[in-house]
């Protein structure tokens, strides 16, 4: 089951230590890499941070509204091969942030990712993994600034432009999306081409469009949909 929750902050720490993933595993990502970067040289392994509860152990919690949590950071090619083999149990979440692009006349905006990106085809809303670049010197996890910065890089669009709406949090298995609403003082059709415009002047643009989304169904019209974004798309026009 899909949840959506509204939440008031972010609370993620950094904390030594790689992911908890076997040894067999390990050799197994290795190869899967290998086979992803001969098909698509433009992948790139870098890092990603994982999330567990504070405890360790997931799942994660709220608690008075505010999701806390820990973060390991791994490799690029172990998330995909975890990802790619069905999100198997290894203790760890995978936690990223997404900007939720509302319009005036009451639609979200979704990209459709680039065919040299490791998500070619799939619809969800501009967004990306946290990176350890995203930790700052205390340890702190900068979720939101990685969601303002993602904005602007794969749209154009600036958060200073928007009012800035709810926090939202959409449990999905091992997926877990933190959204921030940005609600825009123009039409999807406005915003739609605004970024369009934005894409075109990218030497290398991470999205291959743009779809205005009332429904998850105008999300499939225009490629795969991750179950999440599906449930934003249905059901978090509420918080619009």
């Amino acid at each position: 089951m899909i949840q959506i929750l509204p939440i008031s902050d972010v609370d993620i720490r950094l904390v030594p230590g790689s992911w908890p993933v076997p040894e067999p595993v390990r050799a197994a990502a290795a190869a899967h890499w290998a086979e992803l970067s001969a098909a698509n040289p433009h992948l790139w392994d870098g890092r990603i941070l994982g999330v567990t509860a504070q405890d360790g152990d997931p799942p994660l919690s709220i608690i008075d509204g505010v999701l806390r949590a820990e973060a390991r950071e791994d490799a690029y090619s172990v998330f995909l091969h975890w990802r790619d083999s069905g999100f198997p149990e290894i203790g760890i979440r995978n936690v990223f942030g997404s900007a939720l692009i509302a319009s005036s006349d009451g639609a979200f905006i979704f990209g459709v990712m680039g065919g040299t990106t490791a998500n070619a085809g799939r619809v969800y809303p501009p967004g990306g993994s946290l990176e350890p670049s995203d930790v700052d010197s205390e340890g702190k996890v900068g979720v939101l600034a990685s969601i303002d910065r993602e904005l602007e890089e794969e749209t154009g669009l600036t958060a200073s432009e928007a009012e800035l709406g709810p926090l939202l949090v959409t449990f999905e298995g091992a997926r877990i999306s933190i959204g921030r609403v940005f609600r825009f003082d123009e039409p999807a059709a406005a915003l739609a081409a605004r970024i369009r415009a934005n894409l075109d002047r990218q030497a290398h643009r991470e999205l291959d469009d743009v779809v205005i989304v009332r429904s998850a169904a105008d999300a499939a019209a225009a490629g795969y949909v991750i179950p999440y974004a599906a449930a934003l798309a249905d059901r978090g026009s509420a918080y619009l």
